[in-house]
């Protein structure tokens, strides 16, 4: 296989550099390694790559190029022909050269032509968005013009006149009244009262004007009160949008504060089916439930057992619990009644559905903020032979808040959260978590490890043993 061969089988071109070399094999490695594709065998031209790898740098490095390639370009030269002796020479080689050249020239000016022209039309197009804007402003400002101007000469009209009313003996500085004598005196007097625009209003003729003066003087106050109904509407939608922000801010923040109540509830519903073996025995009614004779719910009731009430289960199928409540035995819905005692429950707080035990190693703390997870750079190696699950609760000498950690039946754990400080050890055992009350249900027992124990930076371990 020859060096062009290594080349193209690297996928590169033959004056890349080392540094693409090595980029184009890294690529194709990971791409046809053996381990990369378990159901084809690519062992073969993963060895291939490997030597064409190594023969490209080493020609690199070198500075040899490969034998069988060569640049295209015209030369000079007078090379010597190889049917020049038996008189094969071909004349028209020159026009052929020249026939190149001029196609390549006409590449060029066409590439310097499309470029021109690119540029124009962009300058084109340029110029044509700033005209339409310009265009759009002189538009806009013209049919604002319009609309104000009929406004504007009617105040100005209504105070000369009123002005005239108020003060009849009055003369003016512009023109005497005994020289009114023609429209054209008037026409020409008047253009020095009113304030006209460059623009004319078609809508702004005497004849729209009305023949009274209250109704004159009535349209005199309308810009100004437009524009105070205008100022009156803005604060009322201002003070609207920051009481609207308030409430939204109280709503949100009362929210926040019940949503770690409502996540508590959703995870403490009932879940069909769990801790079936620690179903037999002590239970309590959530709320008012009919007993049946069977476990059909189209039977009549035989009595309706009270909220809060102590049962006994004595077999569970399904859905359904054959139960003795007093005198009466019968069926219920499980989905209706608590683990353990109602006292149990009052004494911890643990009413309602367990829920679903947490993970091993999972942080859980006394407070509303359960998912949450402590963090720290403390080691702490857990080597459990406990049978049973358990809790092993951190409390804190230093007034922070305690956690603990959920440990399950023998199972190790390595710790690699705990906030530095010294704590007090104390470990849990029972069984039926329940998250509520962050308590075990049954067999629920506690003794303190270690009284003071200091958590640095240095990794600490610790054997729990039955």
């Amino acid at each position: 296989m020859s060096l062009l061969d290594d080349y193209h089988l690297l996928q590169v071109p033959t004056t890349a550099t080392e540094q693409d070399v090595k980029a184009a094999f890294r690529r194709l490695a990971r791409q046809y390694h053996p381990d990369k594709n378990p159901n084809q065998d690519t062992t073969e031209l993963f060895q291939r790559l490997q030597a064409a790898y190594q023969n490209v740098l080493d020609a690199i490095k070198n500075g040899t190029q490969p034998a069988d390639w060569q640049p295209y370009s015209f030369t000079n030269e007078a090379k010597p022909s190889p049917f020049e002796k038996s008189g094969f020479n071909f004349k028209n080689d020159g026009a052929q050269e020249e026939y190149i050249r001029e196609r390549q020239r006409a590449y060029e000016e066409m590439k310097r032509n499309n470029a021109k022209k690119d540029q124009a039309r962009e300058e084109a197009i340029k110029t044509a968005r700033n005209t339409l804007n310009e265009r759009r402003v002189k538009a806009l400002y013209e049919e604002a013009f319009k609309h104000n101007k009929p406004f504007d000469s009617e105040k100005n009209y209504a105070d000369v006149h009123s002005n005239r009313e108020t003060h009849p003996n009055r003369e003016t500085h512009h023109f005497n009244s005994e020289n009114f004598t023609s429209d054209s005196d008037i026409k020409k007097d008047t253009q020095y009262q009113f304030d006209e625009p460059p623009f004319q209003n078609q809508f702004s003729g005497r004849a729209g004007y009305s023949n009274t003066l209250e109704e004159r003087h009535d349209r005199s106050f309308a810009v100004p009160i437009r524009l105070r109904a205008a100022k009156l509407a803005f604060q009322a939608a201002s003070y609207i949008g920051c009481f609207a922000a308030g409430i939204y801010a109280t709503l949100y923040w009362q929210d926040l504060n019940t949503s770690n109540d409502q996540m508590g509830a959703e995870q403490n519903t009932y879940i069909a089916g769990l801790y079936p073996d620690l179903r037999i025995g002590d239970a309590y009614s959530l709320e008012d439930t009919p007993l049946y004779s069977e476990p059909n719910t189209s039977n009549t009731s035989l009595i309706n057992i009270p909220q809060n009430s102590d049962v006994s289960v004595q077999q569970s199928k399904g859905n359904w619990l054959a139960l003795r409540y007093k005198n009466h035995t019968g069926w219920a819905k499980a989905s209706k009644f608590g683990f353990g005692s109602f006292n149990n429950a009052q004494l911890y707080g643990c009413y309602g559905h367990p829920g679903i035990a947490p993970e091993h190693g999972e942080f859980v703390r006394k407070s509303t903020n359960n998912s949450k997870k402590h963090l720290g750079k403390s080691r702490l190696r857990i080597l459990n032979q406990l049978p049973v699950a358990s809790i092993l609760r951190f409390e804190s000498l230093e007034g922070d808040a305690p956690f603990a950690i959920y440990l399950h039946a023998k199972q190790a754990l390595a710790a690699n959260s705990i906030p530095r400080g010294k704590y007090k050890l104390v470990l849990e055992t029972g069984s039926l978590y329940h998250r509520a009350c962050q308590h075990f249900v049954f067999n629920d027992q506690e003794h303190t490890l270690m009284d003071t124990v200091d958590f640095s930076s240095t990794e600490r371990s610790i054997t729990l043993r039955p």
